[in-house]
């Protein structure tokens, strides 16, 4: 469930990038600090070996970029607790689900200007036209 969560987070976070940078040039320059962040546990991996209950620690395991990785690194160790386990996988599929449904937002407006940067603050507040039924 982890890894599921991690991946629909992380799905939609390069999505609604993808969708906002007009080419994958500029894209790149976020993509790359994204895609390091998840990583940045294999780094601390001795500190989660040697003091699982270290402050960093928790900070990685619920921080959303950086919780699937130390949560599954955690879990495989044998030091991640079932609620925390729980408040993980729970965090993970909210605010994934959250930010599939900003990116699939954004991406409709972003098909259309392609040329040019979106502002993701001016297409949020764009509302959809009301239909009324027959």
């Amino acid at each position: 469930m982890l890894l599921v969560g991690g991946f629909v987070l992380f799905t939609g976070v390069l999505v609604a990038i993808g969708a906002i940078m007009p080419t994958a040039k500029d894209a790149g320059v976020v993509f790359g600090p994204l895609i390091f962040s998840m990583f940045v546990p294999f780094y601390a991996i001795s500190l989660i070996v040697s003091d699982p209950g270290a402050l960093i620690v928790a900070v990685f395991t619920f921080f959303p970029l950086t919780a699937p990785v130390t949560a599954m690194l955690r879990n495989g160790l044998g030091t991640l607790e079932p609620w925390e386990a729980g408040i993980v996988i729970a965090e993970l599929f909210v605010l994934g689900v959250v930010v599939l449904r900003v990116a699939v937002h954004l991406f409709r407006y972003g098909s259309i200007a392609y040329s040019a940067k979106l502002d993701p603050r001016a297409v949020l507040g764009r509302r959809r036209p009301v239909t009324v039924g027959k």
